[in-house]
């Protein structure tokens, strides 16, 4: 039986912040979306939950990486949005419109469409998001690299007798994918997952404040800085192919020192063949770092969504290899990464 009390609260709750919002609050956006959650939790009876975040979830999750592969969302998208039909939808990859309209529905389900009435489908904003590739990239990695590990880790978990994974080369992702080495390396022999990989995180990190933004970047790190040299250096370190650099270089144009990216060979490659070094202020450096850093006394070192990668003792290695490179009292460790499921930027300045 529905709790009263809690969905009289909630409903109280879910007004206040509507209420807020319309008042031109900027915050109550985000309130109102957490207590229509609440809402829904208190109305939902446990079966219905158990129904939609457990037996519904696989299929739903299926359903949108199958869309992207019948680009369902471009076509829907396409001629303005006007309404289309199963047939339409289909035509773009010559599908069975019987297919479609099974993967359609459960798109619905999702918000990823509107279904106007049988099978007729029009976009809203969602579906409009998703027909821009690099928002769609989110689903494709999501999919094609996590999805394998998840649906193997119960069975990983029991061949381990339940043991805390602490190697980072031979985990949940390892079994499932039956790959020997860290998962960056079967990335880069995966080239359209870590494509999609790239277009997902950039994704992710535009739609979130920059760490220019909250950090005082001319105060602590363009006013003092030695002109030339390693000295002079931004040495970002595991920066993928570069777009961290970029973003710093259009944001940032009063440093004028060097900016570097250290990653592995594969990467590089990668970086490379995307033209990332035609970018004259950029410098690609192939850097292992687990191995002694060698730009010493750099300006800052940095790290964007590194350490959570790695169980503590790696860390611990990364970090005291930065540590060694450092001048006391002027260079600076900037370390942006996932805190208690939030981003934050923390910063460590070695005395």
């Amino acid at each position: 039986m529905a709790d009263q009390d809690r969905i009289a609260k909630a409903l109280s709750q879910v007004a206040a912040d509507g209420s807020n919002l319309n008042n031109g609050d900027p915050e109550a956006r985000q309130k109102l979306v957490a207590s229509a959650r609440e809402l829904v939790n208190a109305a939902e009876t446990p079966v219905e939950s158990l129904l939609w975040n457990i037996w519904a979830l696989p299929t739903r999750t299926v359903a949108a990486r199958i869309a992207v592969d019948l680009k369902l969302f471009e076509t829907a998208t396409s001629d303005n949005g006007s309404p289309k039909t199963n047939e339409q939808l289909a035509a773009a990859t010559g599908a069975s419109p019987t297919l479609v309209k099974r993967i359609a529905r459960t798109c619905a389900s999702m918000n990823m469409l509107d279904e106007q009435g049988p099978g007729i489908y029009v976009p809203n904003a969602l579906t409009k998001l998703l027909a821009q590739p690099e928002y769609a990239a989110g689903i494709t990695f999501c999919f094609d690299c996590t999805q394998n590990s998840f649906a193997q880790m119960p069975a990983y978990l029991r061949n381990t007798k339940f043991q805390n994974p602490e190697n980072p080369v031979d985990g949940p992702f390892q079994y499932a994918n039956k790959h020997d080495g860290h998962a960056f390396t079967w990335l880069t022999a995966h080239p359209e997952v870590f494509g999609a990989f790239h277009g997902y995180v950039h994704t992710l990190r535009i739609h979130r404040p920059a760490w220019t933004d909250m950090y005082p970047v001319k105060e602590r790190l363009v006013e003092g800085l030695k002109a030339e040299g390693d000295a002079s250096a931004l040495v970002d370190l595991g920066g993928g192919v570069g777009q961290t650099l970029q973003d710093f270089s259009k944001a940032v144009p009063e440093y004028t020192g060097r900016l570097v990216l250290q990653e592995l060979g594969e990467v590089i490659g990668i970086a490379t063949a995307m033209g990332v070094d035609k970018d004259k202020r950029i410098e690609l450096q192939v850097y292992d770092f687990f191995t002694p850093q060698p730009i010493k006394g750099a300006r800052v070192y940095f790290m964007r969504s590194v350490l959570h990668d790695w169980p503590d003792e790696q860390c611990r290695k990364i970090l005291a290899n930065v540590k060694d490179a450092m001048d006391p009292g002027y260079s600076k460790i900037l370390i942006s990464d996932c805190v208690s499921a939030h981003h934050r930027l923390l910063c460590c300045v070695r005395d």
